[in-house]
């Protein structure tokens, strides 16, 4: 049999070709670093808890600013500082302490607490999937948290008030509509849009500060205004 070395010159450019061919059609599994700026961008709410039973109604809340994490524990407000190296990370002094505020709540609210500090003192590495923060800690266990929005720290602030009764109003459909204004000479003007973690209860009247933000691309029914509750400064009980 004769060797042609244009033959195999010919095989081997082919070779070459479709291999490169492949390499451009396959699919780049892109892996965002895991940064420590990504725990800061967000709120963290509990999700999921290993050992744990996650608290119905308003969730754990989870944050990072700066050098320091802060955290709803249910009954009170726990914070300190964290430290992170790759995907290692440590919340509070090493030793498993925490400074809180030290409000004393029914059962079994207290008893959710301790456990869920416990958890987190013990929290050694850190992950983001998705929209989900995963801390797993020395015993296995992992508590698993959702993103929720954050606004920019140099978003405007402003005082409204938010009366006890909503309205009826129609958007894109009828639904109901809060009731606010910036002045109490004002008159009252129907919300459309809701305000971001505010849960109003019926009756009540407040006073919030919320931070404004614009929607660079809002949808077509659907406001370029997003409020979320920064502060709730008073609220009082509405007789009708």
């Amino acid at each position: 049999m004769m060797f042609d070395p244009r033959v195999a010159r010919t095989a081997i450019g082919l070779a070459i070709m479709v291999a490169a061919t492949a390499a451009i059609a396959a699919p780049k599994h892109v892996v965002r670093p895991q940064t420590a700026s990504r725990l800061a961008s967000y709120h963290w709410d509990l999700v999921g808890w290993t050992g744990g039973q996650v608290p119905q109604g308003k969730p754990l809340r989870l944050d990072f600013a700066g050098r320091r994490f802060s955290t709803d524990t249910l009954c009170n407000r726990a914070s300190g500082a964290y430290r992170v190296s790759g995907t290692s990370i440590r919340l509070g002094d090493g030793k498993g302490q925490f400074a809180t505020t030290l409000m004393a709540c029914p059962e079994p609210a207290m008893t959710v607490e301790r456990a869920y500090l416990k958890s987190l003192a013990a929290v050694r590495t850190w992950r983001i999937e998705g929209d989900r923060l995963l801390l797993r800690s020395t015993r296995g266990g992992t508590m698993t948290y959702r993103a929720a929005h954050k606004p920019a720290t140099d978003a405007p602030r402003k005082f409204i008030y938010v009366s006890a009764e909503t309205k009826p109003c129609t958007g894109v459909a009828p639904m109901t509509c809060l009731q606010v204004r910036e002045k109490e000479s004002d008159p009252w003007q129907l919300h459309y849009g809701g305000i971001v973690d505010f849960d109003p209860q019926p009756g009540i009247a407040y006073r919030l500060r919320i931070i404004e933000e614009k929607i660079a691309h809002p949808p077509a029914d659907g406001s370029s205004i997003r409020w979320t509750l920064d502060q709730v400064i008073e609220q009082r009980v509405v007789n009708r």
